[in-house]
């Protein structure tokens, strides 16, 4: 026999649950600032990550919207949000090409953001851009074949994408990821 009154209170504890993880964005991005693990963050690391859509047809560390959304564009009362979200940004791109895809991904959502005007604040585009086109050199032959994010997922030829990326911001943005 089914018991109502029970599940009803599993059915409470889930929604509060989920209330919970929303409201500990704030506290999850104070505890990673201070660790010096931003970069956790935008990587998806077990801790932060908030899973992508299973309906994408690509492959994603972690839900990079909602990312930029609860943990920096929602926290923006915290001082210099914008350095960090920017710092972070470019020591993803200078650590390995999983890494630099990685950085990619969110930059592209980033400008998408601010052209739609959905951001609470904008990044240093060109700052990012540099840092992004030498990692993109640096870690070409890796582009090239494939990389393996920490979850399992596999990217192959990454660097296609990224010339597809390049190519938007050569024409919409006047700037290059790509030398």
């Amino acid at each position: 026999m089914i018991n109502f009154a029970e599940n009803k209170l599993s059915l409470l504890k889930i929604e509060n649950m989920k209330d919970y993880q929303m409201k500990n964005y704030k506290k999850l991005l104070l505890e990673a600032i201070q660790a010096g693990d931003v970069a956790g963050i935008l990587r998806g690391e077990k801790r932060y990550c908030i899973e992508p859509p299973t309906s994408v047809p690509d492959v994603f560390p972690t839900d990079i919207c909602q990312v930029l959304a609860e943990y920096f564009y929602k926290q923006n009362d915290i001082d210099k949000i914008q350095d960090i979200l920017e710092d972070s940004l470019i020591e993803l791109s200078q650590s390995s090409a999983v890494d630099l895809y990685i950085s990619v991904l969110f930059f592209d959502a980033i400008l998408f953001m601010q052209e739609k005007n959905i951001a609470s604040f904008t990044i240093h585009t060109s700052t990012v851009a540099q840092a992004i086109s030498k990692g993109v050199k640096l870690f070409q032959k890796e582009l090239n074949d494939s990389i393996t994010f920490p979850n399992g997922l596999v990217k192959i030829k990454p660097m296609r994408q990224l010339e597809k990326f390049n190519q938007k911001y050569q024409q919409n943005q006047r700037f290059s990821i790509i030398e």
